[in-house]
């Protein structure tokens, strides 16, 4: 895939990342929120993501295709090294890889940043997000029976979790590194290896 870039998200990235969505809120249950944000409320929610977790775009010829960012786990300081994930991608561009592409830059900083723990809560059925998660060694943990109800029906949630592999041993540091505290051009490595994967190589998972 030519022209194809994993980079961090910017402001001026709001309005495309709500364009993406949108969609998914108004017409389907692969997330359960039902009332579509704004663009400031898209902003604010970037801004809040950024000061202590990554928060990725792929653009396409400079175009935004897809997202996908960390967020806090719960608010008690024991669960600091814990992060959830979210993932979204412009329907016309799923099935070239760009999942891969973004989780990969996405765990790496993770990781870097002194993380152990991922979270992802999948409303099913939902194949396509269960196998990429499964690609990454996510592990099916529960689902919850009929815990969302909207578009006039009950849905279910699987929970899934996942141990970055190498992670640092909490007991050695005070928490997660803010995303501030990161080696910029470790970053820039990450992004660079991340967007290699969409220059032509093959994967089995295609999301």
């Amino acid at each position: 895939m030519q022209n194809a870039e994993i980079r961090l998200a910017e402001i001026e990235d709001a309005r495309r990342i709500l364009e993406i969505y949108a969609p998914y809120v108004a017409n389907t249950s692969l997330t359960l929120t039902s009332k579509v944000p704004t663009p400031e409320q898209v902003a604010k929610t970037m801004l809040d993501v950024k000061k202590h977790h990554p928060y990725l775009v792929c653009c396409i010829k400079g175009e935004v295709v897809g997202f996908a960012y960390a967020y806090k786990f719960k608010p008690h300081e024991a669960y600091n090294w814990n992060a959830n994930l979210a993932i979204y991608i412009d329907p016309q561009f799923q099935g070239r890889g760009i999942a891969t592409a973004l989780y990969t830059a996405l765990f790496q900083v993770l990781k870097i940043q002194g993380f152990c723990n991922l979270y992802a809560v999948i409303t099913i059925p939902n194949d396509a997000s269960v196998a990429l998660h499964r690609h990454f060694g996510f592990k099916e943990l529960a689902i919850m029976n009929k815990s969302g109800y909207k578009l006039g029906s009950w849905h279910d949630n699987l929970y899934m979790e996942m141990t970055i592999p190498g992670s640092a041993d909490p007991g050695k540091s005070s928490g997660p590194l803010s995303m501030s505290q990161l080696n910029k051009n470790e970053l820039t490595t990450i992004m660079a290896m991340a967007s290699a994967l969409l220059s032509g190589s093959s994967s089995s998972v295609r999301s």
